[in-house]
């Protein structure tokens, strides 16, 4: 499936997530990943820590619960400097080297730009349609996601590993 992928922002993110932990969200989530999505301190934010390393010592301290949230399996997260335009994502029968894994509780699968889930989340008001890139129902379960850029992106239905997953992945293709 191919699927046409517009961001609004320069510095944004391509998220997967099962609908569900959308009702886990609150203030302190939607903050820290606006500070994820600002991995360079480029925005009024920075203002928030004054005298402080944005790159050394804010982000990574101020990101704690949305990394935590990311690699517990309930949402993947590409991080972007650039616009993409196609976005190939493909369900494989085997991924060997995963990184990300993504458990889909009820298999419907989100996918969107995180700038704009962020603010969907933060603001209940505004619809997700047209927001959102697409979804997919999928079987319930645990599932290995394996990308090539951020044009690629496979999917396979798979039991995790017992190793700490890692759901947040820097992205960078001009």
């Amino acid at each position: 499936m191919e699927y046409t992928l517009n961001f609004e922002y320069s510095d944004d993110g391509l998220v997967f997530i099962d609908k569900a932990y959308l009702t886990e969200w609150n203030d302190d989530l939607l903050y820290e990943m606006d500070i994820l999505l600002d991995p360079h301190g480029k925005t009024e934010l920075i203002c928030d820590f004054p005298n402080e390393d944005w790159v050394t010592v804010v982000r990574p301290r101020e990101t704690k619960q949305i990394r935590e949230f990311c690699n517990q399996g309930k949402m993947v997260v590409w991080l972007l400097d650039c616009a993409f335009e196609k976005c190939e994502i493909e369900e494989c029968k085997e991924i060997a080297d995963s990184y990300k894994w993504l458990y889909l509780p009820t298999g419907k699968l989100l996918v969107a730009s995180a700038s704009e889930l962020v603010q969907c989340l933060a603001y209940p008001e505004l619809e997700m349609e047209e927001e959102k890139f697409f979804e997919l129902s999928l079987e319930s379960g645990w599932y290995a996601i394996q990308n090539e850029g951020i044009t690629k992106i496979m999917y396979c239905k798979k039991k995790p590993p017992e190793s700490t997953l890692s759901n947040i992945k820097n992205v960078i293709e001009k």
